[in-house]
């Protein structure tokens, strides 16, 4: 009985530590760059969804977005906070704190030094990167740790808690449900191939109950909200009709780029270990035959980190290369102790220490910190956006001051057509006229034909086109993606002069 206290009190201690690191990093973090750049693109679209699903919009059938999961968590924190740039990088952070957490808990299991902790808490923070994708990378660690935990004792109960966690994550992402749906079955055919065998059809049983009640969410939103089943089935058709879950880019592999941009280079390097990495800690997960409980981080890192893997290559490029490589640097902090042979246990220690060198031309080269703290002394201004104060390049102040002049002269409290960045539209404090806020891919006639119907019936009489092609490519700029639209723009709208916008920028007001 008094050994049981002794470990409750040694574990809830550990727990307090665990979130106090967290808690400093990730604050720590915030400090330094939470008010430096702004992402009129990616992070335009969570703020608008952000706001809108705050005044009782559905995501997904009222407006284009991604899973409700991310809407609900920052929306909910915005009753406390607002609805500024600021207030949803603290809603956000806050989520990066709780993946921190379980990422650090999940380590700890073999990191007994808290300064060794403490290190592998900054390696994890510093490629959590960018800001308003951190969903993902706390789903990631999340997963690695129900893994670990699935691992350590398969009993009926820990089936149906990694479940409901696949449902859940589903909640935040379809490609999480599936990444973690996959995941975990690989992890359960490893647990019964390995480690016991016994009742498998019961917790398949358990596992695919936890997924039912993990989604509860949604499947009460399928029931309850009229349309929303139908916006989804919708939402999930061309990505399953393409194969594709994003625009892909070819791999940067290291001898493709050049060696003088150290960001690109290390960026290719990384794209190449991963697999190289994924391959040999495989083929150890073969070989291994006892204490397979104590290797539970490297089973629960290489077979989730092996599906998360699709993530990175999905789009093949820095930020989505840190979409996937938290379970490869979980796995890879673990390795010095959890080999008993000193030569593998020096070259884990070796390859740590070349992937934490390399981490940092990858990621802090590339971090809101290191721009501002690189640039020329003017090269950086401060501008106030809905009452928050961000520091960012000159270039694209100017545009958002402009953007907000043209408001104020022209547009008033009139309805807005913006496109291709949804940014724009919180900035204004203005509702899009179209369920499409973001223009990076092709729709449909029927789509398009549906935007010129509501840009009519809403008597849109303004428009703001920023001639932008994704990739450099020009099949991608908004007049060949949404040629339909585009064409009655340039039919019912004449162009009006305005100081201040780009050359790419068009201002337009209806004939």
């Amino acid at each position: 009985m008094k050994n049981r206290f002794i470990k409750l009190f040694k574990d809830k201690l550990d727990l307090l530590r665990i979130v106090s690191i967290s808690f400093i990093l990730v604050s720590i973090s915030f400090w330094l760059q939470g008010n430096i750049l702004i992402n009129l693109a990616d992070e335009g679209f969570l703020w608008y969804g952000t706001i809108w699903t705050g005044k009782g919009e559905i995501p997904i059938r009222d407006f284009e977005s991604y899973e409700p999961g991310r809407y609900y968590w920052t929306s909910a924190i915005a009753r406390i906070t607002g609805n500024g740039i600021m207030a949803l990088r603290i809603s956000v952070s806050i989520f990066q704190f709780v993946g921190l957490i379980f990422g650090l808990l999940t380590l700890r299991r073999v990191v007994h030094s808290w300064w060794k902790l403490f290190i592998a808490g900054v390696l994890l923070l510093i490629w959590m990167y960018p800001r308003h994708k951190l969903f993902v990378h706390t789903i990631a660690m999340m997963t690695v740790y129900f893994g670990v935990y699935l691992i350590e004792k398969p009993l009926y109960v820990r089936h149906l808690i990694a479940g409901i966690f696949v449902g859940l994550s589903a909640f935040f992402g379809c490609n999480h449900g599936l990444y973690n749906f996959i995941g975990f079955l690989l992890l359960i055919l490893y647990i019964y191939i390995k480690i016991d065998r016994s009742d498998y059809k019961k917790k398949l049983f358990f596992f695919g109950a936890g997924i039912i009640v993990g989604y509860i969410p949604m499947l009460y939103m399928f029931i309850s909200i009229p349309n929303f089943f139908n916006c989804y089935i919708k939402f999930l058709m061309p990505i399953i009709s393409s194969g594709n879950t994003n625009i892909t880019l070819p791999v940067p592999w290291p001898w493709k780029v050049s060696y003088m941009n150290k960001v690109q280079f290390f960026t290719g390097v990384f794209f190449l270990i991963l697999p190289v990495y994924y391959f040999l800690s495989g083929l150890y997960l073969i070989k291994i035959k006892e204490s397979i409980q104590k290797s539970s981080i490297l089973i629960s890192t290489t077979l989730i980190g092996f599906i998360y893997m699709h993530y990175a290559f999905s789009r093949a490029d820095t930020g989505h290369l840190t979409h996937s490589i938290h379970p490869f640097l979980m796995g890879l902090i673990s390795l010095p102790f959890l080999l008993k042979n000193k030569y593998l246990k020096l070259i884990s220690i070796l390859f740590l220490f070349i992937v934490s060198i390399m981490s940092y031309y990858t990621m802090y080269m590339v971090s809101p910190c290191y721009a501002k703290a690189s640039a020329p002394g003017d090269f950086f201004v401060q501008i106030n956006i809905c009452g928050d104060n961000i520091w960012m390049d000159k270039s694209t102040a100017d545009i958002i001051e402009a953007v907000k002049r043209i408001n104020t002269d022209f547009i008033h409290s009139e309805p807005v057509f913006i496109a291709p960045w949804p940014g724009f539209y919180p900035i204004l404090q203005k509702k899009s006229p179209t369920r499409r806020i973001y223009f990076v891919g092709k729709d449909t006639k029927e789509e398009q034909g549906k935007m010129v119907s509501d840009l009519e019936n809403k008597h849109v009489n303004w428009v703001i086109l920023i001639d932008f092609s994704l990739d450099g490519r020009d099949d991608l700029r908004f007049k060949n993606t949404h040629f339909l639209v585009w064409k009655y723009i340039m039919d019912k709208f004449e162009t009006v002069r305005s100081e201040g916008l780009p050359e790419n920028y068009q201002l337009l007001h209806r004939k």
